[in-house]
């Protein structure tokens, strides 16, 4: 059975850390071990993450999303490193779904999609249908799409490859290292839902910066995600 360790980067999430270590607990499948990075949170956050019997909480107070992602990558001990985000919830069989693909030698990293639980209606329906739609789609062109709140990827081969080195769009610039050494697998059950934060800065902030990379890998391009992406995870 191929052993699957869960992180958690999490930076003040003191209100959705507990739901979603729940729901990472409560698979039927458990994983080899659940690793929360207290990225320099200044509330809760490490003392809730610490109630949970099991869990492992890991400060690492320099601030970067990317960085608390590495801090949990070399930690891990499994041989599948799975990620969410502090305001994701997994869903049944996230994690038995991941273990299956990577019975694969040759698959080193697989992905699913995210949908919003509480966004507007509009941006829910988009993210149940549409999204999936899209990375259905960018698969079967060659371009995987992989999402930092749904992934996992095959440790070795992505501390080999430098891991998560950049600060911005860290988990798709893994990806594209990633796919040089092995499979990058889509998988649609690996289901995971998130909360509508990701959208304060606008919905054609959000959704454009994708699609917009999207098109610019398929034409060969960086992606540009602007040095404000990820700032409010920062602060």
């Amino acid at each position: 059975m191929v052993t699957v360790s869960v992180v958690v980067p999490a930076r003040n999430e003191e209100e959705f850390i507990g739901p979603c270590l729940e729901s990472i607990l409560a698979q039927k499948t458990k994983p080899h071990e659940i690793i929360v990075v207290n990225n320099g949170s200044k509330d809760r956050t490490a003392e809730i993450a610490r109630s949970y019997p099991g869990v492992k909480v890991i400060d690492q107070p320099v601030p970067g999303l990317h960085i608390a992602r590495q801090t949990g990558l070399l930690a891990a001990t499994g041989e599948v490193v799975a990620n969410t985000d502090a305001d994701c919830i997994v869903q049944p069989a996230w994690i038995a779904t991941i273990a299956r693909a990577f019975r694969d030698p040759e698959v080193v990293e697989v992905y699913g999609t995210l949908e919003f639980y509480d966004a507007p209606w509009l941006d829910r329906m988009f993210s149940r249908y549409g999204y999936p739609l899209l990375i259905a789609l960018t698969d079967k062109l060659g371009q995987p799409n992989t999402a930092g709140g749904n992934h996992a990827v095959r440790r070795s081969v992505a501390i080999e490859v430098g891991g998560y080195d950049v600060p911005y769009g860290e988990d798709l610039h893994l990806m594209l290292k990633l796919r040089e050494r092995g499979k990058i697998v889509y998988l649609p059950t690996a289901r995971v839902l998130t909360s509508g934060r990701r959208l304060k800065a606008g919905r054609w902030k959000f959704f454009g910066t994708h699609l917009s990379n999207i098109v610019r890998r398929l034409l060969g391009l960086p992606e540009d995600y602007g040095k404000d992406y990820y700032a409010d995870r920062e602060r």
